[in-house]
């Protein structure tokens, strides 16, 4: 294996591989392409290589798959031997809080350069290393970042990347690893977790229809009113920043270049003006609707259809309508 691979560290949870990790090799397929290199999966924990046919079906040319039973303890020293004996270009790894703790512990260990909440990579005209693209004041303005030690690691957000159907391969190669961690490396054990039901409803990175508001809302009595169109409708609640700030939801429902990145199919959001941290958390959703009384609101530029109304009487008439659909 040459040193211009790209590689995609597998997070895996209860239910499988979590999305940021498709849309990353996804993007790393691309990526190996373009350059005529090879993308690779990285998967650690119990049941490594049941992930294979999944990072193939998103573009993955090989997996290498380490079982261990301590994923978590033992991920960054396993991530370590593996750079040590391939030599990859790049990692690429969601910034999940997981995914930071990983990233920073690999980088600190093999002395390499990281990029972190990255919004795109690409390879540089030069052919040497790699274009690392992050927002800096808001998203305002973006950095771009040169990393020269290797391999470059960089993060990125679940949303950054659209995950899509029917890119992949049927197969690919198959690596398996086995790698003693010493017990110095394991000073933690995982036990177990208690499922906190109202953070995983704020897991809206997931979701595939999001009612959002912002600041037009006006009150916390008001923006509860999207708890219950959104319940009727299947989706998930988001907010603008204003929203968060003034109080009426959690910070973890925030979308923007300051909270979350959503893709959903079906993105509406009441009373929110459209500032550029906030539709760069949002613009890429496949359909957007936006309903504000202001018809020079700068968030109608991104939407594809627009109402020029008073969330006030749009909202409740919206429930009232989905509650006499559902009889």
């Amino acid at each position: 294996m040459s040193n211009q691979n790209y590689w995609v560290l597998f997070e895996l949870s209860e239910s499988g591989v979590k999305r940021v990790s498709l849309e990353l090799m996804q993007k790393a397929a691309s990526l190996a392409a373009q350059t005529g290199q090879k993308a690779a999966a990285i998967v650690i924990g119990e049941g490594a290589s049941d992930a294979a046919d999944t990072a193939y079906a998103n573009g993955a040319d090989m997996v290498i798959a380490v079982e261990t039973k301590a994923a978590f303890e033992a991920s960054s020293h396993v991530l370590c031997k593996l750079i040590e004996k391939y030599q990859p270009l790049a990692l690429l790894i969601g910034a999940t809080p997981f995914g930071r703790d990983i990233s920073a512990a690999v980088a600190a260990r093999c002395s390499a350069g990281i990029a972190v909440d990255c919004t795109d990579v690409k390879p540089l005209e030069s052919g040497e290393g790699l274009s690392w693209l992050r927002p800096s004041y808001d998203g305002k303005l973006y950095a771009d970042v040169h990393v020269t030690t290797y391999p470059q690691i960089g993060t990125f957000k679940t949303g950054i990347f659209k995950l899509e159907e029917g890119k992949g391969k049927a197969a690919g190669e198959l690596i398996k690893e086995e790698i003693e961690v010493p017990a110095s490396v394991l000073l933690t054990r995982f036990l177990g977790y208690t499922p906190d039901e109202a953070l995983a409803q704020a897991n809206i990175e997931d979701a595939e229809i999001i009612i959002a508001g912002g600041k037009g809302c006006g009150s916390q009595e008001e923006f509860d009113k999207l708890y219950e169109l959104a319940a009727l409708v299947g989706g998930n609640v988001g907010a603008s920043r204003a929203a968060v700030e003034a109080g009426w939801v959690e910070k973890d429902r925030q979308i923007g270049i300051t909270g979350k990145t959503v893709t959903p199919k079906l993105y509406i959001g009441f009373g929110i003006s459209g500032a550029v941290p906030h539709v760069n958390g949002m613009k890429n959703s496949d359909v957007i609707i936006a309903v504000n009384t202001d018809p020079n609101a700068g968030i109608f530029k991104y939407a594809h259809y627009g109402i020029v109304a008073d969330l006030h009487v749009v909202v409740p008439q919206m429930i009232s309508r989905f509650k006499a659909l559902k009889g």
